[in-house]
């Protein structure tokens, strides 16, 4: 069981306002007011420094990194650079969250180059395309779910001369500064029925999409549903019709 007695940890966290007593007794499970009076006669509580600082945030870091005495802890440079690479990869994932428009000069340095340090995905498209359009809303849909992904989108004629519409609308996802696999036209996932958990689960299946939460490819499940309820339909109908023709008999 722990006591009430502070370490030295504690009691420079404590002067330098970072925490209070009665905060580290409570982290403990202690009631403060069960040692209000009562005197510290026990020896002090053995937490390692990695324990302590694993505990604080990246302020509270700063506070002891203005503490002479520990100011050239190496310890302490340890657990500011792992919060600092924390920090950094929680801004890398989170970095793009929208669908961002780009024209064909921009391709080497948005799409080829890019594709270096994260996944791209582009958009060929066309307005005139209602499929170009589902695609667009499913887009939208995805963008601020995987953040880490570049969705982009423009022009085929813009991207890439004479390109058939009946080829439209095109998917390019890029990886390493190559292209890793494209999608041409929405008839592998439902056509104009596509919504943006059939794309998921498209990207999840490409391996571009590694923490999706679905189990199983969503236009399956729909059309189990559909078959379902049609089977369920044809039932209740067949039913009725053999309750009318009792009725009729009798």
């Amino acid at each position: 069981a722990h006591s009430g007695n502070m370490t030295e940890w504690d009691d420079i966290l404590i002067k330098k306002g970072i925490t209070t007593r009665d905060a580290v007794l409570e982290s403990r499970g202690l009631n403060p007011e069960d040692f209000r009076l009562k005197e510290e006669t026990a020896g002090p509580i053995e937490f390692t420094q990695e324990e302590l600082l694993g505990a604080l945030n990246a302020d509270q870091l700063d506070e002891l990194d203005e503490d002479e005495d520990y100011a050239d802890s190496r310890i302490l440079d340890g657990y500011r650079q792992q919060r600092m690479n924390q920090l950094k990869e929680a801004a890398f994932r989170n970095r793009f969250g929208e669908v961002f428009d780009i024209v064909k000069a921009d391709w080497i340095k948005e799409v080829t180059e890019a594709s270096n340090n994260c996944i791209v995905i582009v958009h060929l498209y066309e307005n005139s395309i209602v499929e170009c359009e589902v695609l667009d809303e499913a887009m939208r849909v995805l963008a601020p779910k995987f953040k880490y992904l570049k969705f982009l989108r423009i022009k085929s004629t813009h991207a890439i001369e004479n390109w058939p519409e009946r080829n439209l609308p095109a998917l390019f996802i890029y990886e390493d500064g190559a292209m890793k696999t494209q999608l041409v036209t929405l008839k592998s996932l439902d056509g104009k029925a596509t919504k943006a958990e059939d794309l998921e689960w498209f990207l999840s299946e490409k391996g571009i999409v590694k923490d999706s939460e679905l189990d199983e490819d969503p236009k399956l499940r729909r059309t189990n549903v559909k078959k379902a309820m049609s089977s369920g339909t044809n039932y209740r109908v067949s039913n009725n019709r053999d309750s009318d023709d009792d009725d009729e008999e009798d």
